[in-house]
């Protein structure tokens, strides 16, 4: 049950810690509070979740756990998508 917890708790924190790094706040993280250290955190928790839930679970069982797919697909859409959301919500572009 500690495990589920784990993969939940750092799937959904990439999200906040990559945005917090894309738009240069300086949130405390596990590397400290520059953008960069951001980023590195949010790729840790990333890592951190799938390769907890591939102890547990197996990648192969991926598609059962939707929760997990939806929130991974968010952080994916914010990777690829960021320059898109970023040049329509600027009001100085």
């Amino acid at each position: 049950m500690l495990i589920d917890f784990l993969i939940g708790f750092g799937a959904v924190n990439t999200l906040p810690h990559f945005l917090f790094g894309r738009l240069n706040i300086g949130i405390l993280s596990l590397f400290g509070f520059s953008a960069k250290g951001n980023y590195c955190y949010a790729a840790f928790c990333l890592a951190m979740s799938l390769g907890l839930f591939s102890y547990k679970y197996g990648f192969s069982t991926i598609g059962e756990h939707m929760m997990l797919v939806g929130v991974l697909w968010v952080v994916f859409a914010y990777l690829v998508l960021w320059d898109f959301i970023n040049r329509r919500l600027r009001k100085d572009a």
